[in-house]
């Protein structure tokens, strides 16, 4: 039998822990969670005994002896742990070995009492990472809307399937990307609500004889409400999955931006520079001024569904119970993929407040390229009898001409039009010079499309105000989450205080 004098229980083994098993699986689990799980089971720790206490579990005076101990351990951090020894085997059993010697065995078993392993740690540092990426992506929101409301009446020729297709302004792409990540903030923040639900007092699977509260722990923890059913707090790994989806979303979202600031960047299009402080040199090539930024966040975008797909992965074949799949396999990738999300949130918001548009460029290019045919078509189909099939057919059949005879948008006269209108349908149309020119010009067609949602300056007054009362909601939906945790932090701290007579 192997003895476990002074370690964890080993009875029912043999053999302590061999080497091999030791430096691949206990020490880079140990390291992992001393690294990421250390001031959560501190905290758990004394929310736990406060709630034993309450109970009529323990007594007052284990209580503080207890809450004395892990305040001990608080105060000397990480490193009052000591070294790694692999007969205590877990990071648990390495910290409760701490108490046992800040206040002997009899004491400090206590705290196991009806206790959950695995503990809801990863919940705990889930739910800090979600409410940074939260508050970050407020963050980008607001550097967004800055360049927006800047950039509301600057033109500039959009694009379907990379070719010139209608006219906008830059506020108005810039307010769609806003859009999609308000929804993003949308599922992160139903991700943190699943998050925030406790597991303490499963036990291993079938909760507890004892007369613990559930609910007081979880309250005490900040937690809004229990996992229920008590396998499916061991068992379960849905909540880390909707994180990662929810993040990989927004990455996917983010991504897609940089790609089109990333082009627009570019001397083919000069539409945009950003700043020297964002930007890289070569070590060859003295002339260069690269946007990295962009391909930094597109490649974290990347690995962002990369590793949601192998969180997907890791569980896909696992049984429903309590799992080193679920326990160790999903938090080392789901951290990774938050933590680097958040790095490239903060690193686009930076540049954005770096960005400068070039309007000239781009009001070139929206009055070159037909970016404005379909308001012509429109002009057409209004001041005639025609249909406005008929009406795109007319300017469908003009841009071929203008093309043939190497005319720009800007080059079109009424000439033209009414040759096409004859080669369509036989005959002139009732439309004059000035029609044509404010049809093609792109401030008017901005103009023109006044639609809710489009790119007119009402229009976009509109959406401004709609979009800057959602980022307050979300705003004030997240300050709900910290004042949750605060609260509950002080109710703790205030619970631990009268214990230990303070």
């Amino acid at each position: 039998m192997a003895s476990s004098q002074g370690g964890i229980s080993r009875e029912r083994l043999e053999a302590p822990p061999g080497p091999i098993y030791t430096e691949n699986v206990l020490r880079p689990s140990y390291d992992f969670m001393l690294e990421h799980y250390f001031e959560g089971l501190i905290e758990t720790n004394k929310a736990w005994t406060v709630m034993l206490q309450e109970s009529g579990i323990i007594t007052a005076a284990t209580a503080k002896d207890l809450l004395n101990a892990v305040a001990t351990l608080a105060a000397a951090g990480r490193g009052g742990m000591g070294e790694f020894n692999p007969k205590y085997e877990y990071f648990y059993s390495t910290m409760e070995h701490y108490l046992t010697g800040q206040v002997g065995e009899t004491i400090s078993g206590e705290i196991n009492i009806g206790r959950t392993r695995p503990e809801p740690l990863a919940r705990l540092a889930i739910r800090d990472r979600l409410e940074m990426l939260l508050n970050l992506g407020l963050d980008l929101q607001k550097a967004l809307l800055n360049v927006a409301e800047r950039e509301r009446d600057t033109v500039i020729p959009m694009g379907t399937h990379m070719q010139h297709g209608q006219v906008a302004t830059v506020g108005h792409y810039l307010l769609g990307t806003i859009n999609q990540l308000q929804r993003d903030s949308a599922r992160l923040l139903a991700a943190y609500k699943t998050v925030n639900h406790c597991t303490l007092g499963c036990g291993a699977l079938a909760g507890s004889s004892y007369a613990i509260d559930r609910e007081r722990v979880a309250e005490l923890l900040g937690f809004e409400g229990l996992i229920d059913n008590t396998n499916d707090c061991v068992g379960a790994g849905d909540y880390a999955l909707e994180a990662a989806s929810a993040t990989a979303n927004m990455m996917i979202g983010i991504s897609r931006l940089c790609q089109d600031l990333y082009t627009w960047h570019t001397q083919e299009f000069g539409y945009l520079v950003i700043g020297d402080d964002y930007s890289g040199s070569s070590s060859l090539m003295p002339q260069k001024k690269n946007p990295y930024p962009f391909e930094y966040i597109r490649t974290q975008a990347a690995t962002a569904v990369g590793q949601m797909s192998g969180l997907f992965t890791v569980l896909h074949n696992t049984n429903f119970q309590d799992i080193k799949d679920v326990e160790e396999g999903l938090p080392p990738g789901l951290f990774q993929q938050l933590d680097e999300s958040s790095r490239s949130l903060r690193l686009l918001a930076g540049v954005l407040e770096t960005v400068e548009f070039k309007p000239e460029t781009m009001r070139d290019q929206a009055a070159r390229h037909f970016a404005t045919a379909t308001e012509l078509a429109s002009v057409i189909h209004r001041a005639t009898e025609h249909s406005y099939r008929t009406a795109h057919r007319i300017v469908g059949h003009l841009v071929l001409l203008a093309m043939k005879a190497g005319l720009q948008a800007d080059q079109v006269g009424i000439e033209l039009v009414q040759q096409a209108a004859r080669d369509i349908t036989g005959a002139e149309i009732s439309l004059d010079e000035a029609a044509v020119r404010g049809a093609l010009d792109p401030e008017a067609f901005v103009r023109a499309h006044n639609v809710r949602g489009g790119p007119a300056p009402q229009a976009m007054a509109e959406a401004i105000d709609r979009t800057k009362a959602m980022h307050q909601n979300i705003s004030a939906d997240v300050q709900a989450l910290t004042k949750r945790r605060t609260e509950a932090a002080t109710a703790l701290q205030s619970a631990v205080a009268g214990l230990r007579g303070e």
